[in-house]
């Protein structure tokens, strides 16, 4: 798409010569070309659109000539569907649709669609929108194939347990009645009676369908003449094409009728509607076949026995057969008079030998057997598999056996489908979690990238009027990306935590001021902490910034007033109410709850609480991580969270930390509150980090507070300088370090050299390395990326200070 652009000449167009065009457009059309999302770009009046390479199977037939047109050219056939949120986004206001049905004229056609999407206004340099910016995601697949396969299965509940043919068509009726995209209209034609699906079918059953055909054939696919007035089902244009499918017999008999299908005049060349036709018209058979069976025993009784399609057999006390039907060397291959004076166990199958025994037993005792399932096996060595039915009479047990080996196949089938589903549906929130993540590291990206090209642009001016303005945008956006890391860290559970054992109701105590601070006047806070409440084993600053953001989530659902409530406890919980309320474990814990006296939520917010990304608050109020963020921080901690909300009714969310077993009070942040003095400093310390940028900047930054440095890209060049007879008083290494050997691997080998020597470990992400929380060793700490320069250096001359 970048190439095309280049050879499109814009001079001519309302953009003019892109030498001209503002950064507003420019750098958010940089991003969308590099970017791998589907996106389009609109600029200008008219919304002149430009589009990535990820766009171009959405515009199909389109492409390349919408390059710069109107978008409401390029979409003609659905701009009115989309006009009202184009017309908010040039407001202001950022719009979002899910799964939204458009009507696309991409290949040719007016083609069913659905598309997930988002309209962000793009500024100018005015401060006027002047642009529109859509991340875009095609669920057309995912949409149709859910409707199928729930048709589908809600169709197969619906056929189970039909006593006559009436109650089938009624039941067949009732399903494919809620799926008139697929088709449009139904008509269905037995021996002896034919149906419309629909009212307005009705005057299509004596239409001259080909079913002589259909009843000795495959599945046919008709055209529909144009001139007559056929039903639209849930469109508005009428379908195109019909389909006649024959509905089939049990075990190759002939066909008990056909199905007369509409089609989706919106999705002429769908590859997969016969498959679904002959589904559909394979449960309606298989249920007409059911009832067939059904009624020819009852119309046979005095020859069931002869003729049963089931197992029926009496069985002595004794375990001995006395008697099998037909059935048996029919479906299993054993003659009856091989099997009759045989036990019932030499035709079991050795897995179901213990159960069917047990069974045969309860049946003895008069306990009839209802639906027992077990395996036989077939003279030719294979299992099928039989539902029991039994009744005791004296000391003989009367039995039939319904073949389920079908139904069990098709349950298996079923339960791969529905896995299948539940692998899309995971694929889905992984693409919405992947996403939230790009939507807004793109807009912090804007801000970085867009505050260094004007800072090179005005430099190369030789103005630097602004540059400290670019810095701090440039910085304020690096660190709120920072931060948006560290809260998906700590979802996921992988953050580096500095776990110490905190004194919880101190903890409180000390937080209670900004707390009160924070939630504003109207709001009443009572504080209960337990009496001699155990140590908590955590992170005092992930457990600060839980406490704090729950009491922020509880005023903003009181924006009336109401009342804040902290309490703390000890809490014990057994092996037994861990079974029972799915607690991950048993043990000793620490309870920091927070109440309000709020709206409360609904159900469905209740269940989607944890999730990231998902907030209820308006746009831009709210990341959607807070919650997941202190699950991560609490799980990973070993503890639980529990979260009790009722509509109108207030919110409670407790926190369950392990105790710690230590005996006393280790609230020790005195390295970030208490900075130490950093001049003059001397010392030898040892750098090893692979990332050349962030080697130089901690070298550049260590040297200048007064320290020599030593500095190595790998474990291995890092190991040579410690085998070497230079003194050195720290040493400052990545976690994940190329070559084999990394930072933890590194520290281990430097202790065996130099046992009291001082470790500083940095670290992104310490999930793959031995230095999370408790697995330090004395003399070693951690310090998580990004960190600041002062951070760093205050850690670094509080350490060699400490050092023996």
């Amino acid at each position: 798409m970048a190439g095309l652009m280049r050879q499109r000449d814009w001079k001519s167009t309302p953009l003019g010569d892109p030498a001209g065009w503002p950064d507003a457009l420019k750098i958010p059309l940089k991003m969308l070309l590099t970017s791998r999302f589907e996106m389009w770009l609109g600029w200008g009046p008219d919304l002149s659109f430009f589009y990535n390479d990820a766009y171009i199977p959405t515009l199909g037939l389109k492409h390349p000539s919408m390059l710069g047109k109107p978008f409401k050219q390029v979409w003609a056939e659905v701009y009115d569907d989309v006009a009202d949120q184009v017309a908010r986004v040039r407001d202001g206001e950022a719009t979002w649709n899910k799964a939204l049905l458009l009507l696309l004229e991409r290949s040719g056609y007016p083609e069913e669609t659905y598309h997930s999407f988002s309209y962000s206004p793009l500024y100018g340099t005015g401060g006027a929108v002047e642009g529109l910016l859509c991340v875009v995601s095609e669920d057309t697949e995912r949409v149709i194939s859910e409707r199928r396969i729930d048709m589908l299965r809600q169709l197969g509940m619906r056929m189970v347990g039909n006593i006559d043919q009436q109650s089938v068509i009624e039941a067949a009726f009732s399903v494919l009645n809620f799926n008139r995209r697929d088709f449009p209209f139904a008509l269905l034609y037995l021996e002896n009676e034919a149906r419309a699906w629909s009212a307005d079918a009705g005057r299509l059953i004596d239409h001259p369908w080909p079913l002589e055909q259909a009843a000795s054939s495959d599945i046919r696919k008709l055209p529909l003449s144009a001139a007559m007035d056929w039903p639209t089902g849930a469109w508005k244009r009428p379908p195109a094409e019909a389909l006649v499918v024959p509905i089939p017999g049990a075990g190759g008999r002939r066909v008990f009728g056909s199905l007369v299908l509409g089609l989706n005049p919106h999705r002429p060349d769908d590859p997969h509607i016969m498959d679904i036709a002959r589904l559909v018209a394979g449960q309606i058979g298989g249920a007409l076949a059911n009832i067939d069976v059904l009624q020819s025993e009852r119309r046979r009784a005095d020859r069931i026995w002869s003729y049963s399609r089931d197992l029926l057999v009496v069985i002595g006390a004794d375990g001995i057969l006395r008697s099998v039907s037909p059935a048996w060397t029919r479906i299993l291959g054993h003659a009856a008079d091989i099997v009759v004076g045989r036990h019932l166990r030499d035709f079991v199958f050795a897995d179901d030998l213990t159960s069917t025994t047990e069974a045969f037993e309860r049946a003895t005792r008069n306990a009839d057997l209802t639906a027992f399932e077990n395996r036989l096996v077939g003279s030719d060595g294979k299992t099928r598999w039989f539902s029991w039915h039994t009744s005791t009479e004296q000391d003989l047990v009367y039995s039939y056996g319904r073949d389920i080996t079908e139904q069990k196949d098709n349950a298996a089938a079923l339960a791969a489908t529905e896995a299948a589903l539940r692998q899309a549906q995971k694929m889905e929130a992984v693409g919405q979690l992947t996403g939230g993540i790009a939507h807004d590291f793109n807009n912090l990206l804007t801000g970085i990238i867009g505050s260094l090209e004007m800072m090179k642009r005005r430099a190369g001016e030789g103005r630097t009027v602004d540059a400290d303005r670019y810095v701090t945008a440039a910085s304020a956006a690096a660190h709120r990306a920072a931060a948006l890391t560290q809260r998906l860290l700590a979802f996921s559970r992988r953050q580096p935590l500095d776990s110490k054992t905190i004194d919880v109701n101190g903890l409180v105590d000390d937080m209670a001021e900004l707390i009160r601070r924070s939630i504003g006047e109207s709001i009443e806070l009572d504080f209960e902490v337990g009496p001699n409440l155990w140590f908590a084993k955590c992170d005092a600053n992930q457990l600060e910034s839980a406490v704090l953001n729950l009491a922020i989530n509880a005023r903003d659902a009181m924006p009336q007033g109401g009342r804040l409530t902290i309490r703390t406890a000890n809490i014990h919980v057994d092996a037994e109410d861990a079974a029972r309320s799915r607690i991950p474990a048993a043990g000793d814990f620490v309870m920091i709850s927070v109440a309000d006296t709020g709206h409360g939520m609904t159900a469905d917010v209740r269940e989607k609480a944890f999730e990231p990304f998902f907030t209820t608050k308006p746009m831009g109020q709210g990341t959607g991580l807070g919650l997941s963020m202190i699950y991560g921080f609490v799980r990973q901690s070993g503890g639980f969270i529990d979260l009790n909300s009722e509509e109108g009714k207030g919110t409670t969310v407790r926190l369950y930390l392990p105790r710690s077993e230590a005996a006393q009070r280790k609230n020790d942040r005195a390295d970030i509150e208490n900075p130490v003095n950093r001049t003059d400093r001397n010392g030898t310390i040892l750098v090893v980090e692979d990332e050349a940028a962030v080697r130089a900047i901690v070298v550049d930054a260590l040297r200048d507070a007064g320290y020599r440095i030593l500095e190595a890209g790998d474990g291995a060049t890092g190991l040579k300088f410690l085998q070497g007879s230079a003194r050195i008083d720290l040493l400052v290494s990545d976690v994940g370090l190329p070559g084999g050997l990394n930072g933890r691997q590194l520290a281990d080998a430097a202790r065996v050299l130099r046992p009291n020597l001082r470790v500083l470990f940095m670290t992104a992400y310490a999930h793959n390395a031995k230095v999370g929380a408790g697995s330090l060793e004395a003399g070693m700490e951690l310090i998580a990326k990004p960190f600041e320069i002062d951070t760093l250096i205050d850690r670094v001359c509080r350490m060699i200070d400490e050092a023996p």
